[in-house]
């Protein structure tokens, strides 16, 4: 309960600072201030800048390099780091008061690319990247696929670079699924049957996992909807409850509350994989983030006996989302710059093939093909299904609208009343609820 007042608190109070902060103007920054054309790392030598970020297990590894960072460019950094939780609620206040004492910011544009750039709280970074003066000549902006770079876009713009690619897919017992005889599903419908095979609650066995807070629950939920053919919104209208969408949000029920471990509706976004390690769990569909601990022996009782696949495909082809963490420039920094030489080194090509040889799932090309990660890579079957995903994937785990918080909440509320067993017509009306809330905010954006 204390966190789900926190929650309604802290989108409140994102809601009101987006108001507050509409037609007030964004940042002052404009682009680089070097227009020359030569390149030199020590160009701001004897600066010193801050980075405010969300700790999302790279900040360790980012202090630890500093030194280096300094030495190629006299720059000294400062690094505030921050639980997501209470990043996602301070960004905004900081913005909102034009704060300018952090140069470089995190920013996850699914959730605050529309809310941000309505408010002027963006640099746009293609100045940067096209401007030979300002940029390194082996950047190497294309290294970043195709779809990661739409993924850091937003309205048009890049606003960021990512230092990290998140895409969903299942991991699964491949000695569970043995035993029952199957093949490796493909669809939602196979993935509910070889649930229900392997189900055994009286032997703490459970078919699958979800995540069960509303907010939480549209990360995983989009490749429900994309593979039931549905969408957020079409043609600017809430659309999440036509028949497609209402599809979608049965079987993401169905399969949680039929086969899910108990109390699956109030899971937060770790739970799945920690029941998953525990052994509890058959199958569970979640982000890339978890391969690392689920092979430690240490940490996980199915090390070693992990299977991991593409999301299933249903009426339409199979979709997951794409996207992550990235650094953006303060729009009220007087260092634009200087932030921008700190980017770049953050998410160089070196840094990612370091963070990538420690089980980092970097959004970088290069990394995944270096000879250093292949030889050590440990789980080949993991990269190539992240690989093939991010060739299907799509920059949208959320709805388009703003606050994204809030909208994340309404929308996710269906999956969650699913997950506790509304069905039917007794779903549809939540459905209806909350796609008239969802048209609410639509209305509140023109």
């Amino acid at each position: 309960m204390k966190r789900s007042i926190a929650r309604t608190v802290a989108i409140a109070l994102t809601a009101a600072l987006a108001l507050t902060a509409c037609g007030g103007g964004g940042g002052g920054n404009q682009g680089p201030e070097y227009t020359g054309d030569t390149f030199d790392w020590k160009r701001y030598d004897g600066q010193s800048i801050k980075v405010y970020v969300a700790d999302t297990g790279q900040v360790e590894s980012l202090r630890a390099g500093l030194a280096e960072f300094t030495e190629l460019t006299g720059i000294t950094v400062e690094i505030e780091g921050s639980d997501v939780t209470s990043y996602r609620q301070n960004l905004p206040v900081r913005l909102t008061s034009r704060a300018s004492d952090f140069d470089v910011m995190a920013t996850f544009p699914e959730v605050d690319g529309l809310q941000f750039a309505k408010n002027g709280w963006y640099t746009d970074l293609g100045p940067y990247l096209s401007n030979p003066g300002v940029t390194d000549p082996e950047y190497d902006f294309e290294d970043f696929g195709a779809g990661i770079r739409k993924a850091m876009t937003v309205e048009e713009q890049t606003v960021t670079v990512m230092w990290e690619m998140q895409t969903d897919l299942v991991y699964y017992r491949k000695d569970l699924l043995a035993k029952a005889g199957l093949p490796v599903p493909t669809t939602f419908a196979e993935w509910e049957a070889a649930a229900a095979a392997v189900h055994d609650p009286g032997n703490r066995t459970y078919g699958f996992a979800l995540r069960g807070i509303p907010y939480q629950t549209t990360t995983p939920f989009s490749s429900f909807l994309y593979a039931h053919c549905g969408e957020w919104v079409t043609d600017g209208k809430a659309a999440i409850n036509t028949p497609e969408a209402l599809k979608a949000y049965e079987v993401y029920g169905q399969l949680g509350s039929k086969y899910g471990p108990p109390g699956i509706a109030g899971f937060d976004w770790p739970v799945p994989s920690q029941q998953f390690a525990q052994g509890n769990v058959f199958a569970f569909l979640d982000v890339n983030l978890f391969v690392k601990d689920l092979e430690d022996p240490t940490k996980s009782r199915v090390a070693g006996n992990v299977g991991y696949t593409t999301v299933p495909r249903a009426d339409c082809d199979a979709a997951p989302f794409i996207g992550g963490w990235g650094y953006g420039i303060n729009p009220f920094s007087e260092k634009g710059d200087a932030a921008w030489y700190f980017i770049q080194w953050a998410t160089s090509k070196q840094m990612n093939l370091d963070l990538k040889l420690t089980g980092w799932p970097s959004p970088r090309g290069s990394a995944w093909e270096s000879p250093e990660f292949k030889q050590a890579d440990k789980t080949p079957e993991f990269t190539q299904v992240v690989l093939t995903s991010t060739e299907t994937a799509r920059a949208r785990m959320n709805p388009p609208v703003t606050p994204g918080v809030e909208a994340r909440e309404i929308a996710g509320l269906v999956a969650n009343k699913g997950l506790e067993g509304q069905t039917g017509a007794e779903l549809k009306r939540t459905a209806d609820q909350q796609n008239e809330k969802l048209q609410g905010l639509l209305d509140a954006m023109r």
